[in-house]
């Protein structure tokens, strides 16, 4: 099912007119409600959203881009490989072997790094406090919490909606609880919309003590700002 296949479905159920209600008003209501939702997990569990990505380790490099949006790139496996949008920086690990083994490595003293923190962030760039003195592919990791990309309604519903967390995918109905609560609320039909709503907020709440029970060990790098 597609996203619009989800408000199609929503409007024949609510007898919603798409003349008086247009599908792109809708597809936007359901992002901000999204949106909630996303913020609703990440403060019952911050960590839920935990996410990593490595780039190359960069001779004489002390400057790295943080991706604040989804990109994407073909490896040499000829695989299209996700680079997750990263909203806030936890940690940054620089690996040692092959077995991931997170230590610093030996990098070069141009620099006192007496007091200083191994990295900052800045923007949108981590910097390190110490200058490599080779090229290491993949050995520089960003570790933090994943945001979310807005929907469209092309979307496959599976793949766009909380994607690569597919133990929410019961929880899709707060959305679309949602969806027809603002859609009745719109016709001003009360009791439905009143209904629809409850039903929300009831599935709301089972998310979040769905979401607190999960359990995930995260050790934490404080970001200088």
């Amino acid at each position: 099912m597609t996203i619009q296949d989800l408000l199609e479905e929503a409007y024949e159920d609510t007898n919603t007119s798409i003349a008086k209600y247009p599908y792109t008003k809708g597809l936007k209501k359901l992002n901000e409600i999204y949106s909630e939702v996303y913020r609703t997990i990440v403060t019952t569990q911050e960590d839920y959203f935990w996410t990593y990505w490595n780039t190359d380790l960069q001779e004489w490099a002390r400057e790295y881009k943080v991706e604040r949006e989804w990109t994407s790139y073909i490896n040499n496996s000829w695989d299209t490989v996700y680079v997750p949008w990263i909203e806030k920086v936890k940690k940054v690990v620089i690996r040692t072997d092959e077995e991931n083994s997170y230590e610093l490595p030996e990098l070069s003293d141009l620099e006192e790094s007496n007091g200083m923190k191994w990295w900052k962030l800045k923007d949108n760039h981590i910097f390190l406090s110490r200058t490599p003195e080779k090229t290491i592919e993949w050995w520089l990791e960003i570790q933090g919490i994943q945001n979310l990309n807005p929907i469209e309604a092309t979307d496959n519903e599976e793949d766009a909606i909380f994607p690569w967390h597919s133990d929410l995918k019961q929880f899709h109905k707060v959305l679309k609880d949602w969806l027809r609560h603002e859609l009745r609320e719109h016709k001003q039909d009360t009791e439905k919309s009143d209904r629809a709503k409850a039903r929300y907020e009831e599935w709301l709440e089972k998310m979040k003590r769905y979401i607190s029970q999960r359990v995930q060990s995260i050790y934490y790098s404080d970001v200088q700002k």
